[in-house]
């Protein structure tokens, strides 16, 4: 069977929860101990391949997530395995150039007209527009993540602020707008560095052992 559509098959079995619990052996795990699991590590939430910035945004969106919303980030754990490549200041570079071109306009209610040159050409027209966040501490996560000079700092603020954004939406549909722009934001940072990484980065005995658990689940059920 072609590796892919194997492990399609084994991760629609998993279930991905909250926190650091999760229990690899019963298909229950969060998003980066699936990939410290399928990169053939022990059962943590810091897996050495991964990027220290990408595992950050993506700790804190998992967690907060609501649980459906949640499934979708499966797909992304095989993408993640090798990010650890020293690209995480490209990687923070378009993350800030997302929260000020499509998260700020969007808490606004306002759309730039023109992109943003560079990251340092961001702070003169970042300084225009966060007075018209209405609240303290989106005005003081977005600051932060701005200015951060270390990635995976960075990026921890800026899913908080995400999160926040969404957790504090007027509406359904408002909520869900920020959870797939951090869905969004995920698929963009694991684009990064994409060609350079080798295939496959699954661990063949993993990758079986996900299987049966896979078969453990649905024999349950």
């Amino acid at each position: 069977m072609d590796l892919n559509l194997r492990l399609q098959r084994a991760l629609d079995r998993v279930e991905l929860v909250s926190g650091s619990i999760g229990n690899p052996s019963q298909g229950r795990m969060c998003i980066m101990s699936l990939v410290a699991f399928l990169a053939g590590e022990d059962h943590s939430d810091s897996p050495r391949r991964a990027s220290p910035l990408i595992q950050a945004f993506a700790i804190r969106i998992n967690d907060h997530m609501p649980y459906s919303m949640r499934q979708r980030l499966k797909p992304f754990a095989p993408r993640i395995i090798g990010t650890n490549d020293g690209l995480d200041r490209m990687r923070a570079q378009a993350l800030r150039q997302v929260l000020v071109e499509e998260i700020l306009p969007r808490a606004h209610g306002q759309h730039l007209t023109e992109p943003v040159a560079s990251v340092r050409g961001m702070f003169p027209r970042i300084q225009r527009f966060c007075h018209w966040l209405r609240k303290d501490e989106p005005h003081r996560l977005l600051d932060i993540a701005l200015s951060c000079d270390n990635e995976r700092n960075m990026a921890n603020y800026a899913a908080r602020l995400i999160t926040l954004l969404a957790k504090s939406a007027s509406d359904a549909r408002e909520e869900e707008w920020y959870w797939n722009a951090a869905i969004g934001i995920l698929d963009r940072l694991c684009d990064i560095g994409a060609p350079l990484q080798r295939e496959p980065g699954i661990q063949a005995e993993r990758l079986a052992q996900l299987e049966n658990t896979a078969r453990s689940r649905q024999g349950v059920a």
